[in-house]
């Protein structure tokens, strides 16, 4: 994603995502897939939190990938915490902290999907 699209995709936002994971999503690398668990890539994120029904369905937080089951990993708005939460069901009891850092996060899915 060139730079000026990359600012047209954050000011689209209404919390700004951890450092590293913004650095990882603009890398010319940003295509992760482990086991069956992906993320997805920048250009597709803003429509992936739109088919589920994001702010409805997830309200504080922002989809960024799934297990390839039935969980969605996702960035919770107000900490920046990387989480896993059911598709169907989620709610503040649900979701399960997997990552504080970016770097924890890729350790969880390394971890879990090796």
């Amino acid at each position: 994603m060139i730079p000026q699209h990359q600012q047209e995709f954050l000011d689209t936002l209404d919390f700004a995502p951890p450092e590293a994971y913004r650095s990882y999503l603009f890398s010319a690398e940003s295509n992760y897939e482990f086991g069956g668990a992906y993320l997805i890539e920048a250009d597709e994120l803003l429509q992936f939190n739109t088919d589920y029904q994001a702010a409805e369905n997830y309200p504080g937080y922002f989809l960024i990938g799934s297990d390839g089951g039935g969980e969605a990993f996702a960035i919770e708005k107000a900490t920046g915490n990387f989480v896993q939460t059911p598709f169907i069901g989620h709610d503040e009891e649900t979701s399960n902290v997997v990552g504080r850092t970016w770097s924890e996060f890729l350790e969880f899915l390394q971890a879990e999907y090796a």
